[in-house]
């Protein structure tokens, strides 16, 4: 496994997942705020057990944990890649909404798909008023569709 950061900042680090990631993951997802904008396969309670099943399933997958100031407060990703189209997928706990974070790691992810997995097709389901998220994809040009 690399463990060589795919995108390193003075603040952020966003590289393959390693299993030591699963407890600060799950301290940072297990947030209701989190479950209300994500798609109703998101777990809520988030739990160190589900943390470890995201981490194991995602070692060597297309998600990656989102790492600020040493802490594993998000993930962005790819789900249903397939034919050069994939749909992008974030979250972010709630304490570092509204800083950047989301967009500069939504930005890597779509420049990782483009560049290293030939993926021409970008979309995203976005809840219906997360402004903040249909912010970012229109920012980057991603179609998106609204689910309740």
């Amino acid at each position: 496994m690399n463990s060589t950061p795919f995108y390193e900042s003075n603040d952020l680090i966003i590289r393959p997942y390693r299993s030591d990631d699963a407890a600060s993951l799950a301290f940072y997802s297990n947030n209701k705020l989190i479950a209300t904008q994500m798609e109703p396969w998101f777990p809520s309670p988030f739990t160190y057990d589900d943390a470890c099943c995201w981490v194991a399933e995602n070692i060597d997958g297309q998600n990656f944990p989102i790492i600020f100031y040493g802490d594993v407060i998000g993930n962005v990703g790819l789900r249903n890649a397939a034919d050069g189209k994939a749909e992008i997928v974030v979250w972010l706990a709630p304490d570092f909404w509204g800083k950047g974070i989301a967009s500069r790691a939504c930005n890597w992810i779509a420049e990782y798909a483009a560049n290293q997995l030939s993926i021409r097709t970008l979309t995203a389901k976005i809840k219906s008023g997360n402004t903040a998220a249909m912010a970012i994809a229109e920012k980057l040009g991603i179609p998106y569709t609204n689910w309740q």
